[in-house]
């Protein structure tokens, strides 16, 4: 007997509620809450301010590289899709939240959601890439300890990541070409549910083959100053609870920490794999393991605040902006 589409969907819907529980089961049960809970009361607020600033920075940041990357949307508009669009990726499973950035585009500045969601693969590529380049950099210049991440694969990442960019284009071609070529031969291109949104891919990428490179200079700059204010508000969160790491023991931890909340794991939002992550970089390099438990569980909590407090007003403005017409079939 097979299992139907949608009960195949909400199988993976129990699994990511699964994955995260489970993660989050290992991180609790080693946490010393009594400590954790008079660290939260005694956080120092200077820094989370600082820590603040640094997540409406990379907010920003992400806006301008998704101005650079569409046709027709503003920064203030792909800012706050994107503010929504993080905020969903945190509360959402299987990060169903990426869809809604296509969406918003498409809804209040006509932008082609084929085109908005190449754009979304192409960034989290991108993201990954350098988040891969800083651990395999981590591993270089530190000697082998405790929770270092294995090299081998590290390595094998970024060569992966690195191809998969240098080819993306390409590679998709190919893709969606074999995707025609198979629904031609089984019939599928007579519906209009596969034949269409193939077009509308093949139209996308070719649209998106005319960026130039200032474009590609631009996204490539506005993605680093992501990674370098992600650290930033990483390090401030650890200020915070009087958790001093040197720079380089920052950008090797911070890496790990982005490593893990970056990659397309099947769970709930980031609960799990981020605080996993974390406590894995961060005792890495040096950090106590209840040091690194109780910011780990902070970070969640803090940038999951900061999320909704960039979203609300985010969507108010939406709200209050028309909506396009939806295009002609």
């Amino acid at each position: 007997m097979t299992v139907r589409p949608p009960r195949r969907k909400a199988l993976r819907v129990v699994l990511a509620f699964a994955a995260s529980a489970a993660l989050l089961a290992v991180v609790f049960s080693q946490l010393d809450l009594a400590n954790a809970a008079v660290r939260f009361r005694e956080a120092r607020p200077g820094w989370l301010g600082v820590a603040a600033l640094g997540s409406l920075f990379v907010l920003i940041t992400r806006g301008l590289r998704f101005a650079i990357l569409n046709r027709h949307a503003r920064w203030p508009l792909t800012t706050a899709a994107t503010a929504i669009q993080v905020f969903l990726n945190r509360v959402t499973p299987l990060r169903l939240g990426e869809l809604s950035l296509p969406w918003i585009l498409r809804r209040h500045a006509g932008e082609d959601a084929a085109r908005s969601l190449l754009s979304v693969v192409l960034v989290r590529l991108i993201d990954l890439a350098i988040v891969a380049a800083a651990v395999v950099a981590g591993l270089a210049l530190r000697t082998h300890a405790e929770g270092a991440p294995p090299l081998l694969p590290s390595v094998a990442a970024l060569a992966g990541l690195s191809l998969l960019l240098a080819g993306f284009r390409p590679l998709l071609r190919r893709f969606l070409g074999a995707a025609a070529w198979i629904a031609k031969r089984t019939g599928l291109d007579r519906h209009a549910l596969v034949a269409k949104p193939l077009a509308k891919l093949r139209d996308a990428l070719a649209d998106g083959e005319a960026l130039g490179r200032r474009e590609m200079t631009g996204i490539a700059l506005t993605s680093l100053a992501v990674f370098l204010g992600q650290t930033l508000l990483f390090g401030a969160i650890l200020r915070a609870f009087s958790v001093e790491v040197g720079v380089l023991e920052l950008m090797q931890g911070g890496a790990v920490a982005q490593a893990g909340a970056a990659l397309p794991i099947a769970a709930v939002g980031s609960f799990g794999p981020q605080e996993a992550s974390w406590v894995a970089g961060f005792v890495w390099v040096g950090v106590p393991l209840q040091d690194a438990l109780v910011t780990a569980i902070a970070c969640q909590v803090i940038t999951l605040a900061f999320a909704a407090l960039f979203a609300l007003p985010a969507w108010l403005w939406l709200q209050r902006r028309p909506v396009l017409p939806a295009p002609s079939a």
